[in-house]
């Protein structure tokens, strides 16, 4: 039987009769928040706290997003809800100025927490996936394109 081959929707006409599954990774809830971080307090690299110890003043420079961290928590007492904890971590550098000299660039770490309640469904599914990291390993070059497998088992009483 030749293939039929067709853009956009496919009508009931078109003869095809067999089923394909698509895994969305439900969306149940979202959010989308936009924050102004300031006053967080700054970690220097150990070789730059002696500059800063001598610094007149520090003048801000750039801040740049390294890792993010997220934790996925159930709430006992609120069936189907989840705790989603961010934690951001920032690069940050700075102008020391020390004496009439040119500045020192110092760097060092920020750290900023984000706290959400979302709704991630009431069902009892158990969900296994193949790109899920074992022991926090970093994903490497060659597994970065494979497809995503996924398994849901639900138990019926």
């Amino acid at each position: 039987m030749p293939e039929k081959v067709m853009p956009g929707p496919v009508p009931d006409t078109a003869g095809i009769r067999e089923a394909v599954c698509i895994h969305t990774k439900k969306i149940y809830d979202s959010c989308k928040d936009k924050d102004c971080i300031e006053d967080l307090r700054f970690y220097p690299a150990q070789n730059c706290q002696a500059v800063i110890d001598r610094a007149v003043s520090i003048k801000a420079g750039k801040a740049e997003l390294i890792y993010v961290y997220i934790d996925v928590e159930p709430i006992g007492f609120n069936r189907g809800f989840y705790t989603v904890d961010v934690r951001y971590y920032y690069k940050v550098t700075a102008d020391a100025f020390v004496g009439a000299a040119r500045p020192v660039e110092v760097c060092g770490l920020c750290v900023f927490d984000k706290r959400v309640i979302l709704f991630g469904s009431e069902g009892s599914a158990k969900v296994f996936t193949s790109d899920a990291r074992h022991g926090g390993e970093e994903e490497s070059a060659d597994r970065a394109n494979l497809p995503t497998a996924v398994v849901e088992i639900t138990a019926h009483n």
